[in-house]
């Protein structure tokens, strides 16, 4: 496939009308995935990878292959089974495996690079490679005979195969990405010793560093010593907690020794982040190419042999690296693009999920439905990071009102994991919370819980405490750092009234949407599981009864909540305020249904090549509707959900394929689709470059605009 590159553009950008160029394919923008194993083919994970396609949408696979450093081989693998169907496909290109090293001794570094490169250019499908594997343990390091031992692979020496590698891949694909080999978690500084392999024992050299040492230096190699420094184009890296219970994923527990101070389980990945990565590294994107458990999916590790896959794991996998994703897009921090659960196969080592020996097999396979229907997405822009932000206000006393992490963790008027269950009582200064943002408060009244309410389900631990005013004080609440452009604030306020009636009155101060609102607390009803909106304008004794209030539409990077007793039939008003809730608004535009019924346009290439016309409604999945023999002018279908063209060639791969010069002209119609009675501006382009604003229309809205004599036109809507 030769396609023209189009960068991936911010997410406030999107819905081009795009009539006359060929696409790459981009990558999967869900966070799913397998490893697929199999060399050089991968094996058939089209279960797994369905499961993630009908809950999600396309997902992503690591493959493995070893190359050898014979310059004379010039094979490659076709990916296009898996990329084809729209999943983003990345390969790891290995020396070889033990004894021979996912990279060869050093004398070979030239030979491996121009092998390589030859086979990335008589590949297909992939367009995103890792260069070896796990180096920072010995049983993947080259034996060198005339040494006598595995030769410790050093992040300089490693570096210095990595840039030759580097450099004859761009050479023949300039355009793909190209990745460090990811580094092993848990593993080092170990002594010399010995691997044993068919009967034979091979020493090997000892290894200074632990994992994240061996990543900090190895990406800092690369980047910046030697002739040619050459900054990779991501970052793979692989991801374990220790057992596959909730707690194992927020363990804190830490290595003494060697890791000091490093998480033993699934935090890991933060350290690879804070530890590993040199910040002016935090823009390239994260790949972890494995995920697992330390122990067997299916119990039976020699380490501990009881400990095996528990429901629910995997759900909250993808919802951790999704919150932690959501604050460091805000942050500044480097984004994870997949998680790719190691690995699917039987046969090759003790963590496969396919086969009759993991009895667990539905249990991660119903997990993975449950996480695929979350449709768990990494953020391209803080726009896309569309998980609320939960803030529980905890009262200090004999019972735990804090809403669980793990289990039944759902909670609110719009469910969520990952309540922040504050635990300062009534005040607070600048306490970190999720995306960027701090909190303070002041309850003068301090906090109080009700005496009679149990903590089970989530919503009950919610509401359970809460932060207290007395017949007169305030109640102030100050977030700062929100960088969502558009969320709701819905405000939690019913507290243990006994059986009097009382009104709390709720101010927002914002940018926008600043507004008060009343919630009644009547007599002898407290909070039994349900939540019942107020949205009373006036207080008094006449006001809506409810547990919440809701100020939509806001805007604004500070906002202050106040809780004030307004009316009381006992005479002791109060405004308790249980808990917050930010709700992000999606403003990512659409532009969809078009009105054309039909396409014609030109398709040049190689004269006499075929070509596969393919249709797209969102760059990520593609719909053969035809093959055609260039040069000539092609009919295709348009309507609804076809708004992209791309040709794809088979064998050989001549030339560019390029479709231009649609012949109907004058007209274009298309919904409209984003953030509900939100302006968006609707502009225009003709190279991708340069934009005009041609109209300003309220969502959702049918748009007709005029395309003159234009032989083509791009069109995106952005959020005003």
């Amino acid at each position: 496939m030769k396609l023209i590159r189009i960068p991936r553009l911010p997410a406030l950008f999107t819905g081009f009308l795009l009539l006359s160029f060929a696409l790459p394919a981009v990558e999967s923008p869900y966070l799913y995935g397998i490893f697929d194993g199999g060399d050089p083919t991968p094996a058939d994970a089209s279960e797994y990878l369905g499961r993630i396609r009908n809950g999600a949408g396309p997902g992503w696979v690591t493959v493995t292959v070893s190359v050898g450093a014979n310059t004379n081989d010039t094979w490659g693998v076709d990916y296009r089974f898996l990329s084809n169907q729209g999943h983003t496909v990345i390969c790891r290109i290995n020396h070889g495996y033990f004894p021979n090293g996912t990279i060869p001794p050093t004398n070979s570094y030239d030979a491996f690079a121009v092998r390589c490169a030859s086979f990335v250019a008589n590949s297909h499908g992939c367009s995103i490679w890792t260069i070896g594997n796990e180096l920072n343990i010995s049983g993947e390091w080259p034996y060198e005979p005339e040494l006598g031992k595995c030769a410790y692979v050093s992040p300089a020496n490693y570096a210095r195969c990595f840039r030759k590698v580097y450099n004859a891949i761009k050479a023949v694909r300039p355009n793909d990405k190209v990745l460090p080999a990811a580094p092993a978690c848990f593993a080092g500084p170990f002594a010399a010793g010995y691997n044993s392999h068919l009967g034979t024992n091979y020493f090997y050299d000892a290894n200074p560093l632990n994992w994240v040492q061996h990543l900090n230096q190895l990406l800092t190699a690369i980047t910046n010593t030697g002739p040619n420094p050459c900054p990779p184009d991501g970052i793979a890296l692989h991801v374990s907690s220790r057992g596959y219970t909730c707690e194992d994923i927020h363990s804190t527990a830490r290595f003494s020794g060697g890791g000091a101070g490093l998480y033993k389980s699934f935090y890991v990945y933060k350290d690879w982040v804070n530890l590993g990565i040199p910040r002016d590294l935090y823009h390239l994107p994260l790949y972890a190419t494995e995920c697992n458990g330390y122990f067997y999916w299916k119990g039976g590790h020699p380490e501990n042999p009881f400990s095996h896959y528990e429901p629910g794991w995997m759900q909250e996998v993808y919802a951790e690296i999704s919150r932690y994703n959501q604050t460091a897009i805000a942050t500044g921090k480097p984004i994870y693009r997949c998680l790719n659960m190691y690995q699917w196969p039987d046969g090759y080592d003790g963590w496969n999920i396919n086969g009759s020996s993991d009895y667990f097999k539905e249990d991660i396979l119903n997990d993975l439905d449950e996480a695929a229907a979350q449709r768990h997405a990494w953020p391209g822009s803080i726009a896309e990071a569309l998980l609320p932000v939960g803030i529980n206000f905890i009262h200090p006393g004999s019972s735990d009102d804090s809403v669980p992490v793990c289990g039944y963790g759902y909670a609110g008027v719009v469910p969520q994991r990952g309540w922040i269950n504050l635990t300062a009582g009534g005040n607070g200064a600048n306490v970190p919370l999720e995306a960027g943002m701090t909190i303070t408060w002041g309850a003068p009244g301090g906090t109080h819980e009700f005496s009679h309410m149990g903590n089970s389900p989530a919503d009950f631990a919610l509401m359970q405490g809460y932060l207290d005013t007395s017949d007169s004080s305030t109640t102030t609440v100050t977030v700062n750092g929100v960088k969502f452009p558009l969320y709701d604030i819905i405000v939690y306020g019913d507290g243990d009234n006994g059986s009097a009636t009382r009104v709390g009155k709720y101010t927002l101060t914002a940018t926008r949407g600043s507004g008060t609102k009343y919630i009644l607390d009547a007599s002898d009803t407290d909070f039994a599981g349900s939540f019942l909106e107020a949205d009373s304008p006036t207080g008094g004794a006449a006001a809506a009864a409810g547990n919440y209030c809701r100020f939509r539409d806001v805007r604004g990077t500070t906002f202050t909540v106040t809780a004030t007793g307004e009316y009381a039939s006992d005479g002791h008003p109060r405004g308790p305020l249980n808990a917050i809730q930010i709700v992000p608004i999606n403003v990512v535009p659409a532009l969809s249904d078009f009105s054309y019924s039909q396409f014609q346009f030109w398709l040049n290439g190689s004269t006499g090549a075929a070509y596969t016309i393919e249709s797209s409604s969102d760059l990520t999945r593609w719909t053969p509707i035809g093959t055609y023999i260039a040069p000539t002018q092609v009919a295709v279908p348009g309507g609804p959900q076809h708004c992209f063209y791309r040709a794809v060639q088979t064998q050989p791969y001549d030339d560019v394929p390029v479709l231009s010069a649609p012949s109907r002209r004058g007209q274009v119609q298309f919904s409209l689709s984003g953030a509900t009675n939100m302006n968006y501006i609707i502009q225009a382009s003709t190279n991708l470059v340069n934009w005009t604003a041609v109209s300003t229309n309220r969502a959702p809205a049918r748009v007709t605009l005029s395309t003159g004599d234009r032989r083509y036109q791009f069109y995106r809507a952005l959020f005003q």
